[in-house]
């Protein structure tokens, strides 16, 4: 009878220890899940999200960025420069037709002088492509002015050189996103004698492109100046702490507009949760089994297969912070919250690594862009200055090398008489010429404006440059583009003008360039179609 309560005591005590054991296993597990794996799981998902949320953010800051480099490029022009004083009517007509509008994605383009007052401004209803006005840059309001046109203050500020403003405004109730720059010379010489203004009303082909740009589809909401301070502008925090997304799973963050003019809050539904949050699942449940049948299996389950690989996960973490190594992966095959845990941080690292390439891929084709000609497809006039500074900078002392300056003859006459689109094709046409008729590897060859062309030649002597230019006006020509309003010719031709120089201590080109342009002057008086040395 006393060994039988004995055992039924033992057998109590065992019970108990088993059920105590079961609740600390259980207890540890759900500690280890809400304390350990669970906040680094969700610390992981916030840098992914944080991640989409700079995506999103990149897209609208690029967009601004690439309209503002187009509307650099139109104001930083000498013909821009000019304009502001001699109100010539031909720069606006052969510059600023709609077709320009159209390839640019514009609502509008305004040309200030440095009086804020209005000298030119053309308007589209982008719908249908009829004329519009928007009072507020058509006779600019104290807040335009203010924000959006550039002061004298401004330029000062920036040591008298060209400075450009851009991002997105609410005028009138209408969201815009808009790039203006102060009117310079090419050469940056001189005072700023206005400013130009791009700008496009926020519609849904806008917001569709900003989407492809941040991978993610995202809603929209203007937050007006009067209630910014009311609402909340961030999802971050408000379910779970670091967590940018809500109890719906929805994340939503702002982009700011100019100052004092409110803000664009972003709306998207995060991607689906990649692990679970529950306590009551497989491997819980196994682990404690194992636990329960031996502490000694128990011990190397728990050293071998859990504090193991966390160590090592951390080393390989940390190495990949200390060395900036996102090529590392884990490239585990487990199905428990540490593998979950581990191909997220793949994913992450993946995510890492493919940003940085499309932002480096991104970086590429923004330079392209702006250092390519969009009609003639060959570098334009920044590429030209940047080839000129860096040929002063790298050359060896003594090096010849030839500036050709190159016009089409009677241009006005062809786009007046054939129309902008042939013109087009034209300049397009001769541009290739040029192109194929150099060497690529010493020679150089750029659209400098309208239908002008500088050519680069270097190791090139006078006699030799003579030679190449001849070669290029007859190539031209033999085209047999017909020019019937040509006063020189019935085809379209090219008039050249060369000056040649030896590479010195040389810290400025225009001189060698402004001593070509004579030649072309030269050229032209002697009657066109043909090439012509300044020495």
């Amino acid at each position: 009878m006393g060994t039988a309560l004995l055992i039924t005591s033992l057998k109590t005590k065992l019970v108990v220890f088993y059920l105590l054991l079961v609740i600390f296993v259980a207890f540890i597990k759900v500690t280890s899940l809400h304390y350990i794996q669970l906040p680094q799981l969700y610390t992981l998902e916030a840098l992914s999200d944080k991640k989409d949320i700079s995506h999103i953010k990149m897209a609208f800051s690029s967009k601004s960025k690439e309209l503002s480099v187009i509307n650099y490029d139109n104001a930083v022009w000498d013909d821009t420069y000019h304009y502001i004083n001699n109100k010539n009517i031909e720069f606006t007509d052969s510059n600023f037709v709609i077709d320009t509008f159209k390839s640019l994605g514009i609502n509008g383009i305004h040309i200030y002088d440095s009086n804020a007052k209005t000298v030119w401004q053309q308007s589209w209803h982008r719908a249908d492509w009829t004329p519009s006005t928007f009072l507020p840059f058509d006779l600019p309001s104290p807040f335009v002015k203010k924000n959006i046109l550039v002061s004298d203050d401004l330029i000062n500020n920036n040591n008298n050189k060209p400075v450009s403003r851009l991002g997105f405004t609410l005028l009138n109730d209408k969201l815009i996103i808009f790039a203006a720059t102060s009117i310079f010379k090419a050469n940056l010489s001189g005072h700023a004698n206005g400013t130009m203004l791009f700008w496009r009303f926020f519609d849904e082909q806008l917001l569709t492109e900003l989407q492809q740009r941040a991978g993610i589809k995202f809603t929209i909401e203007v937050i007006q100046p009067s209630i910014r301070n009311a609402v909340r502008l961030t999802s971050k925090n408000v379910f779970i702490e670091n967590s940018y997304r809500t109890e719906s799973g929805q994340i939503f963050d702002v982009v700011p507009l100019v100052t004092g003019n409110g803000a664009i809050k972003f709306t998207y539904q995060a991607p689906a949760r990649q692990f679970s949050t529950s306590w009551l699942n497989q491997s819980t449940i196994i682990s404690s089994i194992l636990f329960l049948l031996t502490l000694l299996m128990i011990f190397i389950f728990f050293h071998y297969f859990i504090i193991r690989p966390i160590i090592k996960a951390d080393k390989r973490v940390t190495a990949i912070i200390e060395h900036s190594d996102h090529s590392i992966r884990f490239s585990s095959k487990r199905k428990d919250e540490l593998g979950t845990l581990f191909n997220l941080i793949d994913r992450l690292l993946d995510g890492v690594e493919s940003s940085k390439q499309e932002l480096i891929s991104h970086n590429i084709r923004l330079q392209t862009i702006s250092q390519t000609d969009s009609l003639t497809k060959i570098p334009n006039r920044r590429a030209f200055d940047n080839f000129m500074k860096k040929l002063l900078e790298t050359s060896p002392l003594g090096l010849d090398v030839s500036i050709l300056v190159c016009d089409v003859d009677y241009f006005k006459k062809y786009n007046d008489y054939y129309g902008h689109a042939k013109g087009d094709k034209t300049l397009y046409s001769i541009a290739q010429t040029l192109r194929t008729n150099l060497h690529e590897d010493t020679d150089f060859v750029a659209r400098y404006g309208g239908e002008e062309f500088v050519i680069v030649l270097k190791g090139t002597d006078k006699k030799s440059a003579q030679a190449v230019a001849n070669n290029l006006v007859n190539k031209v020509a033999s085209l047999n583009m017909s020019h019937s309003k040509s006063d020189v010719a019935d085809v379209v031709t090219i008039s050249i003008g060369i000056h040649t120089f030896v590479m010195a201590v040389q810290q400025q080109y225009m001189p060698f360039f402004e001593l070509a342009d004579e030649a072309l002057y030269q050229a032209k008086e002697q009657g066109r179609n043909r090439a012509m040395a300044k020495d």
